[in-house]
């Protein structure tokens, strides 16, 4: 079972804000936000890691082969890496799953022969075409409890916070 899980949302909510108090004096604010948004993310890929436990994947396995099913030729891991945030040493590892269960396979690149990409195998390409179809259903269901109206204004919140985040990163890093 996944910390997200394990505790509630309120326990989480609950020692932050306390920490939040006994450093600073105040209450959480936009700092609840962020704390909402690390819970949904946990436990929506959660759920969607519990659906796909039969095919023996997990939701970060899944997304690097959506991403692979996404190409038509092979995808380098750094791509993979840059596209899901993961670090390299995490996306050897489960790249390396996908291609010890045969799901995955590393190809010399047509381009530069000394650089090694992956591509989904035939059982890798029957799984993912199996499985992508379920898990949209699955999230459909998910937002569907919001509303159109509420799913529009989330999706449209979301899009403006990431330009802030982005930003305000940007920001940042030239000040530093």
């Amino acid at each position: 079972m996944n910390n997200s899980t394990k505790h509630s949302f309120n326990d989480t909510e609950n020692l932050v804000a306390r920490a939040h108090r006994r450093a600073t004096g105040e209450e959480l604010g936009v700092i609840r936000i962020n704390l909402l948004i690390k819970h949904c993310s946990c436990l929506i890929a959660d759920t969607l890691s519990d659906l796909l436990k039969p095919y023996g994947l997990c939701y970060k396995s899944y997304l690097i082969m959506v991403m692979m099913y996404s190409r038509d030729d092979a995808i380098n891991p750094s791509e993979l890496c840059d596209n899901m945030g993961e670090t390299r040493s995490n996306m050897t590892r489960l790249c390396d799953e996908l291609v010890g269960r045969d799901l995955a396979k590393r190809v010399t690149n047509a381009a530069d022969r000394r650089r090694i990409d992956l591509s989904l195998t035939d059982h890798g390409l029957a799984i993912i075409q199996e499985v992508l179809p379920l898990l949209r259903e699955r999230i459909k269901q998910m937002y569907a409890r919001l509303g159109d109206t509420m799913r529009i204004q989330l999706e449209e919140g979301l899009q403006g916070l990431l330009l802030a985040v982005e930003d305000s990163r940007r920001t940042w890093n030239n000040e530093g």
